[in-house]
């Protein structure tokens, strides 16, 4: 059904500007197929079909005119884009991949991540559009016929909010025949129009979409209108790119009422958390793994999903997302290509129990005794393995941090675990440094993949989210609560801490700041982290400049404590950076490449090439 109506749409689809071959001659000419959009349309399965194919955008593959396109899809390379460049991770530059520019920050308008993004999102405008256009001469039930169009009309903004925060100001296209010639609207324009296809998603979509579980619902529209909202007002306060509007006067956040936006946020969020069935599920694992949907499903308002099967989903390669597996044939964690930062890694507790399943080492490594790095554990009737941190050997201090001699008189060594949760020791040393564990695999011969294949779903939004959106909002709108956002914050880590009431008390004193934003943009980080909400965080509080400067990479500066009985203390042995290691070459790559113009992609030299009336960013 989905090849079938992939070439359909794509017909339909010719003359848009999302793809520049499209706009070649030959694709004026007549189909001589015998199905074409003109005579497909006729039934509401038809408009069904319609549907499920701009769902299908989300995680495709394939696009007319493009053919293979990984780079711009959650179905792989859109998570470069939608999670780097930020402080909680960094490529290693000995790596060579595409989407690795994202993470170095050297991106460009050749990048193919920034192209195939461009066209990516607009393919799924044009089936939007499609779909828009026919629906009124199917012949169905004029309830059922609003659902359609509420549900369209919330994908065509979803495909235009991942445009507006990657470019800025882009055209506006409502016609399914465009000749793809539209110029660039301004933020203001791109806005409107997608808050005018949210808000008629949410005034008329059901509790349950067409899809069913898969499928948007009024709440899925509520949420991203909060996320939306927090986004603009954000922006709006913190000036954010203002000293590029005069290059690029689209790109202007003046239009902006940060506290109408702030007002927005706090009603969607508290619909979303007053009304609706989604909860927060028992256990925070579960969101990331293969065969846990059922429960994704229960907290996750949309999802970047892929079949149980896993017979369409490419296993990432070189992604920085990991994928835990069972044997040596699988992928594994890629900790040579990316390394988060030990900044993200000492923003947590070592109570917290999210540290250890987003932060681990890699199945591979074996121990010094020969055992495997890996224990295994069942979820659901699954068998996935948890790495069990490698072990090196570290100098044995005393209370003053002297030396402690062995009967040999030289310095006593003990085995120490590459990282450990009592200590809070991390220790990224060349070859064997953490790696990012939070999504994973089952063993591969249970589902019915290859190893070159995956069956996760990634949370686009969730419930968790929505909770810390609400925060925010009741901190930075009008009434400025900070007691009743820190009350949002807490039910999120009651969660993470497995509703241990004592635990989430104390934790919440450790985790507390003075400056409220402070402890909003680390609760984010340790609930969201990977989930593509960092970069955007730094962007829109315009913190990504500094954020950036301050990595460092001979020392995790930050977490220096001279006081060796305050909570914070850590060996200062533990905080510093071997010299061959893939931190000292990542974070110096990224700190180069940065440039505060870079908050806004690129316009492809592909896209300008084929529409003229396009205009390029700010220093680009």
């Amino acid at each position: 059904m989905r090849k079938t109506l992939t070439y359909i749409l794509s017909i339909a689809v010719a003359g848009a500007s999302a793809i520049s071959c499209e706009n070649a001659k030959f694709l004026d000419q007549y189909p001589y197929s015998q199905t074409s959009p003109e005579n497909f349309f006729d039934s509401e399965n038809s408009i069904y079909m319609g549907l499920v194919s701009c769902y299908e955008i989300i995680n495709g593959h394939k696009i007319p005119g493009a053919s293979y396109v990984q780079r711009g899809s959650y179905g792989q390379g859109l998570l470069y884009v939608m999670n780097s460049p930020s402080d909680d991770m960094v490529a290693a530059t000995s790596s060579s991949d595409e989407g690795l520019e994202m993470m170095w920050g050297n991106y460009n308008e050749s990048t193919r991540c920034v192209r195939d993004t461009w066209k990516v999102m607009y393919t799924g405008i044009n089936r939007c559009n499609t779909i828009l256009h026919y629906i009124d001469r199917v012949d169905m039930d004029e309830a059922t016929r609003t659902q359609y169009i509420a549900e369209t009309r919330f994908l065509r903004a979803f495909f235009y909010y991942h445009l507006a925060w990657n470019f800025g100001g882009v055209p506006i296209v409502e016609a399914y025949d465009s000749d793809g010639q539209e110029p660039r609207s301004s933020l203001k324009d791109v806005y409107d129009h997608i808050f005018a296809d949210l808000d008629f998603a949410y005034q008329n979509l059901n509790t349950t979409g067409i899809l069913q579980t898969s499928s948007a619902n009024k709440y899925t529209a509520a949420a991203y209108t909060a996320r939306i909202c927090n986004y603009l007002a954000a922006c709006k306060n913190n000036n954010v790119g203002a000293e590029l509007v005069a290059e690029q006067p689209l790109n202007d956040f003046s239009f902006v009422d940060a506290d109408a936006m702030y007002k927005k946020s706090k009603l969607a969020c508290e619909d979303i958390i007053n009304n609706s069935s989604y909860k927060l599920i028992p256990d925070y694992t579960n969101l990331f793994r293969e065969t846990t949907k059922t429960q994704q499903y229960q907290e996750c308002l949309l999802l970047a999903e892929q079949p149980l099967s896993g017979s369409e989903g490419y296993w990432p390669n070189s992604y920085y997302l990991p994928s835990p597996t069972c044997n040596t044939d699988s992928p594994t964690v890629y900790g040579g290509r990316f390394v988060p930062t030990p900044r993200a890694f000492y923003m947590y507790s070592p109570k917290d129990p999210r540290r250890d399943h987003n932060f681990t080492g890699r199945l591979q490594d074996l121990h010094k005794d020969g055992t495997p790095g890996k224990i295994e554990v069942t979820v659901d009737g699954y068998t996935y393995y948890n790495p069990d941190p490698p072990r090196t050997e570290i100098t044995v201090k005393d209370e003053h941090g002297e030396d402690v001699l062995g009967p040999d008189g030289q310095p006593l060594k003990e085995d120490h675990p590459l990282y450990d949760s009592e200590t809070q020791t991390y220790m990224p040393i060349a070859g064997i440094q953490l790696c990012a564990g939070k999504f994973r695999l089952c063993k591969i011969d249970q589902l019915q993949r290859t190893y070159q294949q995956h069956a996760l779903s990634y949370p686009l939004i969730r419930l968790a989210d929505v909770y810390l959106m609400y925060a925010e909002a009741l901190a930075f709108g009008q009434d400025k609560n900070e007691a009743l956002a820190r009350a949002q914050l807490r039910t999120v880590l009651l969660r993470a801490v497995n509703n241990n009431e004592t635990l989430c008390d104390e934790l919440m004193t450790y985790y507390h700041r003075d400056n409220f934003l402070d402890e909003l943009l680390e609760s984010r980080e340790r609930e969201l982290i990977f989930e593509f909400s960092r970069k955007w965080d730094l962007i829109r509080f315009n913190l990504m400049d500094e954020k950036i400067s301050s990595l460092s990479e001979d020392m995790v500066v930050e977490k220096l404590v001279e006081d060796t009985e305050s909570p914070d203390y850590i060996n200062p042995d533990y905080l510093k950076f071997q010299s061959d290691g893939y931190l000292k070459l990542g974070i110096p790559t990224i700190k180069q490449n940065w440039q505060p113009h870079k908050i806004w992609l690129p316009i492809s030299e592909e896209q300008i090439g084929v529409n003229k009336k396009l205009t390029q960013n700010a220093g680009w």
